[in-house]
C-alpha cells in the first residue's frame, strides 16, 4: 500500500515539533522521528493500528505514538482498499477531546466515499 500524508497531518506534525522545540531540541527531534517512523511503518503494516472508537467505520484507524507517559499522539489514518492507499489524516495530542476535534474538522466525511 502507498501512504499519502494529508496537509493537515503535515501541519500538525510541524506544530508538534515547534511546540516541543520550545522545551527541548532533543525531545522535539525524537518525537518527530518517532511519529514519522510510525507513519512509514503503515506501508508494510496498514492494519497495525486499532479501530477508532469514536468512528464506527472500520477503515478509520489510529496508532498511538507514546514518547512518554505524559506525551502521546494519535496518528489518525484511513485505509482505502479500493485504491490500495492509506491516507494519514491527522496527528493530534492524545489529551485533546477527540469528539470536539471531529466536530471542528469535518473533512472526515470526504473519506466515506472510498
Amino acid at each position: 500500500m502507498r501512504v499519502i500524508v494529508e496537509d493537515s497531518a503535515k501541519e500538525n506534525t510541524v506544530n508538534i515539533f515547534l511546540y516541543n522545540l520550545r522545551f527541548s531540541t532533543k525531545n522535539a527531534v525524537e518525537t518527530n522521528k518517532g511519529i514519522q517512523t510510525y507513519i512509514n511503518d503503515l506501508v508494510d503494516f496498514p492494519y497495525i493500528g486499532r479501530n477508532i472508537a469514536e468512528i464506527k467505520d472500520k477503515h478509520f484507524r489510529e496508532i498511538i505514538y507514546r514518547k512518554s507517559r505524559f506525551s502521546s499522539y494519535r496518528i489518525i489514518y484511513y485505509i482505502s482498499e479500493v485504491s490500495n492507499t492509506i491516507y494519514v489524516l491527522n496527528v493530534i495530542n492524545s489529551r485533546q477531546d477527540f469528539n470536539q476535534f471531529l466536530k471542528l474538522n469535518n473533512y472526515f466525511k470526504n473519506y466515506f466515499r472510498f
